[in-house]
């Protein structure tokens, strides 16, 4: 292996060294560690300790700047971490949350060259939704750790080795396959706002990387995130339509109400997880087929998804 700092493969070694001992330092030996109580809404029981992705997602951002200074998205992602620890700390209001995503949104499709328009605010309020609904998506183990983890193997295999931003996907996959041993098998991290924002963002990155590259297509991401975007999205207007306050915390995402009905965390994360691995073949088997052939598979496969979620809305109420 050519062990010169420029390439992709040693950088993203360094990256996933350095995040995997800031995590042993965070959980062992830390006195300082943010915990968040849990409710009766919680999956979990006690206080749990959070904020794990300050110590993924800045050293992260840091070895990307490093790397590539004129690389926008870079100084994004980092600005996106300090947001989410932030929020993390200090528990922000949803509107000045709302505000720096908005600015952040912006700056990402200005760095990706679109131009202002319709479908310019459309993908504004895309990446937004997906920020937030990422989050949202992130309250069992492993749930969102794995989805990011398959998504980024799919990019590992699409994206070449000598693309100007390969290191995004093995750097990615090194600090999630990191965080998944302190919280999936060990049980003893979650990653917080501080982790689920940044790496929404990233997986935002890459599919605007992936679509300007003529790599994937806008249909082919939806695909890959089929299984999050309907989870989210249907319990948002689920909850919407009983009149309930879609800020406050809850459990009544599909997957919540599964791990209720007495199914692990580890087992539902790895079954969306599966799912997404799945749509991320059919994405593969529908590329270079015609625009309406694409939303027409897309169409069919969210029928399908939002069939499940009506048909399990009793499930663990």
């Amino acid at each position: 292996m050519d062990w010169n700092l420029n390439n992709p493969f040693v950088l993203a070694m360094m990256t996933t060294a350095v995040v995997g001992l800031l995590l042993c330092w965070y959980v062992f030996m830390s006195s300082r560690v943010v915990t968040d109580q849990a409710t009766s809404r919680s999956l979990h029981q006690g206080r749990a300790v959070t904020g794990g992705g300050l110590w993924m997602f800045v050293p992260f951002a840091a070895m990307l700047i490093w790397q590539q200074p004129g690389f926008l998205p870079g100084y994004l992602l980092m600005l996106m971490a300090l947001l989410g620890f932030t929020d993390d700390h200090f528990d922000l209001s949803f509107k000045p949350r709302l505000l720096v995503q908005f600015v952040i949104a912006l700056a990402c499709l200005y760095a990706f060259g679109y131009p202002p328009g319709l479908f310019w605010l459309f993908l504004t309020l895309a990446v937004i939704w997906w920020l937030n609904l990422f989050n949202f998506m992130d309250g069992a183990n492993g749930m969102a750790g794995l989805h990011a983890l398959v998504v980024l193997l799919f990019y590992a295999w699409l994206i070449p080795p000598g693309f100007a931003q390969a290191q995004l996907v093995y750097s990615g996959l090194g600090v999630v396959s990191v965080y998944l041993i302190f919280n999936l098998l060990l049980k003893r991290l979650f990653m917080g706002d501080s982790g689920s924002l940044p790496m929404a963002f990233l997986l935002a990155v890459l599919a605007f990387l992936a679509i300007t590259a003529g790599l994937l297509s806008y249909h082919q991401v939806a695909l890959i995130h089929a299984v999050f975007i309907t989870d989210a999205t249907l319990t948002l207007l689920n909850r919407l339509k009983a009149g309930e306050n879609i800020t406050e915390a809850h459990a009544s995402h599909l997957y919540q109400r599964i791990i209720k009905s007495g199914l692990s965390h580890g087992a539902i994360s790895c079954i969306y997880a599966l799912l997404t691995g799945l749509f991320c073949v059919v994405a593969v088997l529908v590329t270079g087929l015609p625009v309406w052939q694409q939303m027409a598979v897309v169409t069919i496969i969210y029928l399908l998804l939002v069939v499940i979620f009506s048909k399990t809305l009793r499930l663990g109420r």
